[in-house]
């Protein structure tokens, strides 16, 4: 969704940026670009094509783990795409996961990076640094952070966290979901 919040920020600096009045002026029409309504469509296309709600649907949410540098430039550019996410989303709530560097180093998903420890630290520090910046852009009780390390043999922290956000409540979902284990698991070795 980083192209999209992309795109719109391209809308909104061009009808800030020019103004031309004249029909043979090469931005002219670019001041009447609405940068609400490009915003309304994207987040119509994201729910209809990629979310999919359907009728009984109560509440939608996705998950997104390349937070770490070299898919983000710096973390500002992270704070931003994460305040797209709340604008494309009103009412968006953010559950932010961490965990150890050096756990997660060993984790499946990192086998052939060298650099996974510091590469780890800074997307952990980042996270962290969100979290409270989330809640001070949208107020308080719209972001919380939850450590792997203490939920993965306690679902009741997911669960207070989720409370915490006012998030519907289904602790048998959240238990039954915590038993799954993901294919890349622990690197072996």
């Amino acid at each position: 969704m980083r192209g999209l919040g992309t795109y719109l920020q391209s809308i909104a600096e061009v009808a800030d940026r020019h103004h031309a009045g004249k029909s043979t002026h090469p931005w002219y029409g670019s001041a009447q670009l609405d940068p609400n309504a490009v915003l309304a469509d994207i987040r119509r296309h994201v729910v209809d094509y990629l979310l999919r709600p359907t009728a009984s649907t109560n509440w939608i949410g996705f998950k997104e783990v390349r937070y770490e540098p070299g898919h983000f430039a710096s973390y500002d550019e992270l704070l931003q795409h994460l305040i797209f996410l709340g604008r494309l989303f009103p009412g968006l709530r953010y559950v932010i996961n961490v965990r150890e560097p050096v756990d997660a180093a060993r984790s499946g998903w990192w086998p052939e990076n060298t650099d996974a420890l510091e590469v780890l630290t800074t997307t952990r520090d980042w996270l962290l640094s969100a979290t409270a910046d989330l809640n001070t852009f949208f107020g308080p009780l719209r972001a919380v952070c939850v450590a792997y390390e203490d939920w993965v043999d306690d679902p009741q922290i997911l669960i207070d966290a989720f409370l915490s956000l006012g998030l519907p409540r289904d602790d048998q979902a959240v238990r039954a979901a915590l038993l799954e284990r993901l294919a890349h698991g622990s690197r072996r070795g």
